[in-house]
């Protein structure tokens, strides 16, 4: 018994000094992060670095007044007062050392690391203001520079100038009389959404007309010697280059959101599935050596739901062990008929070496999630393989089985597609790309698809279902875009999803892996996180 106590005195110490060390390091990490600290404390230097490049601007630009080339443009120095704008950029940089002192500083003396959001606010936002400065005292010796060039290169600037205009011209009366003009006459509902999307484009060349007429009337005046407005000339002819590049990227997005409305999808979760796997850990030794010469084994295994909640559970703490007796060493097991099914032999990799003595433990967890799906596009359907989801969008969609969690009709545009579940094709009804209103024996309207669209009908039963009129417009009016539509049967019963009688009824949804593992019979939420607490070691003790 000697040794077993020695070993005891030895795990206890052992214990202290690494609890000491966890402490030790818990208190040096508190606090703001170092690297945010310490961009936080270069402010000042920012600050004092700012004023001097200001200054410096503020040199060269009074070298540049004693110039003869700034006669011609002193004027317009005058008139747009360049002169203070260093004014403004030294209030700028004052401005950022006092928001330094009064808000950041605090916060950095605090040193707390709850803090950081704050900190990081503060130094994005005096880091704003110190950019302003810095173009605040750049601007007039860069202003200097672009009107200078404007009266050197009034020509070639004046071409451009047109040529950008009719270039943005263009591109809107192609965009105005092809896809605008086509949606508005395909989809007369949608005129508003679709000219309102066409708008910026039409005020981006309302604007360059405007432009261009103002290059005209100065150019006309340089030409004629007259004194000109090379100030407006040069804005104009800068605002034509910048609206030819927006005019071409609302000439993409534009012919892409229109050709959006010609296309429909629906995504529809077909079958669900979740992995669960273990990772068991046994420590063997010796348990008649005073010579601690432990060696480890490794068992991966994949288990059922129930089994991995079990293995998870926070109060287990060793799953097996195998104990030294007299007789020989005895193997148990606090998992009951579950260690059958980890298929484990307990002596596997038995290290040999006299060891007769193990403990086992889960060591680590771990759960993937799967989804299939039946995809529909503009009345083409296929079904996918498994597909790989997070344990989030698993969890939010396990009562949606069998509906459409994604739907897209003709008609509507991408950022208006319907992403809360409803059963399949209920976008789809009332647009008459996919069928129309009829009436039965007794007069109640229901839908009937065209065509390659009836397999809306037939998704549940062999039989086709139809959507009458009653539950597609209540869907429309109090679900569409707010919430997941389960509808009632007469019997106030749930009618599509996991729960709905549909799906229970129907052979389709009976034979999916879902159903063969229980799902319908569990109805409970995944138990993703449950080895959330699993220890990072097997047991302390080893049994000695």
């Amino acid at each position: 018994m000697v040794h077993k106590k020695r070993h005891l005195l030895m795990d206890f110490i052992a214990g202290l000094a690494i609890a000491g060390l966890v402490v030790l390091l818990s208190g040096c990490g508190a606090g703001l992060p170092k690297e945010l600290k310490n961009e936080a404390k270069a402010i000042p230097n920012a600050v004092k670095t700012g004023k001097s490049q200001v200054d410096k601007h503020w040199d060269k630009y009074k070298s540049l007044k004693k110039s003869t080339e700034f006669k011609d443009i002193e004027r317009f120095a005058l008139k747009e007062n360049w002169a203070q704008k260093f004014q403004l950029a030294h209030d700028e940089l004052k401005r950022a050392k006092e928001l330094y002192d009064k808000d950041l500083k605090p916060l950095i003396s605090k040193n707390k690391p709850e803090l950081v959001p704050q900190v990081k606010q503060q130094i994005t936002r005096i880091k704003k203001i110190l950019h302003d400065a810095e173009g605040l005292g750049r601007y007039p010796v860069l202003r200097f520079s672009k009107i200078k060039n404007t009266i050197y290169n009034a020509d070639s600037l004046q071409s451009r100038a047109k040529n950008d205009a009719q270039h943005i011209s263009r591109i809107a009366n192609e965009i105005k009389n092809g896809p605008i003009a086509k949606a508005n006459t395909d989809f007369p509902d949608l005129s508003e959404k679709i000219n309102t999307r066409f708008a910026p484009l039409l005020k981006l060349e309302r604007q360059s007309r405007d432009h261009l007429n103002v290059v005209a009337a100065v150019y006309s005046r340089h030409t004629a010697g007259s004194t000109a407005d090379y100030a407006a000339f040069t804005d104009s002819t800068e605002a034509l280059v910048s609206g030819l590049e927006q005019a071409k990227i609302l000439e993409i997005k534009l012919t892409q959101e229109m050709t959006q409305l010609y296309s429909s999808y629906t995504k529809i979760l077909k079958d669900m599935k979740e992995e669960n796997f273990v990772t068991i850990k046994r420590e063997s030794w010796n348990e008649n050596s005073d010579y601690n010469d432990p060696r480890f084994a490794t068992f991966h295994r994949q288990v059922s739901p129930e089994a991995y909640e079990a293995l998870t559970a926070d109060n287990l703490d060793t799953i097996a062990a195998i104990r030294a007796g007299f007789t020989g060493s005895k193997f148990s097991t606090n998992l009951g008929s579950l260690w059958k099914k980890l298929s484990i032999n307990p002596t596997e990799q038995w290290p040999g070496r006299g060891h007769n003595a193990a403990s086992f433990w889960v060591e680590d967890s771990k759960e993937a999630y799967f989804h299939k799906y039946m995809l529909e596009e503009n009345g083409e359907t296929k079904e996918t393989d498994w597909e790989k989801v997070d344990a989030s969008f698993y969890d939010a969609n396990l009562e949606f089985l069998g509906m459409a969690i994604l739907a897209k009709p003709y008609g509507v545009f991408e950022q208006d597609r319907m992403t809360q579940a409803a059963p399949p094709g209920m976008a789809y009804v009332g647009n008459s790309q996919y069928g129309e209103w009829k009436q039965d024996n007794t007069g109640n309207r229901f839908w009937s698809w065209y065509g390659k669209y009836a397999l809306f009908s037939t998704l549940f039963n062999l039989r086709p279902s139809y959507y009458s009129y009653n539950s597609w417009n209540g869907w429309r009016n109090n679900y569409r875009y707010n919430r997941p539509y389960f509808g009632k049967t007469q019997n106030g019963f749930q009618k599509y999803g996991t729960s709905g009688t549909y799906i229970k009824k129907s052979p389709r949804f009976q034979s999916t892996t879902f159903a063969k593992s229980g799902g319908f019979k569990s109805q409970t939420a995944s138990v993703r996180g449950a080895g959330a607490n699993l220890r990072g070691g097997g047991p302390k003790s080893k049994g000695k």
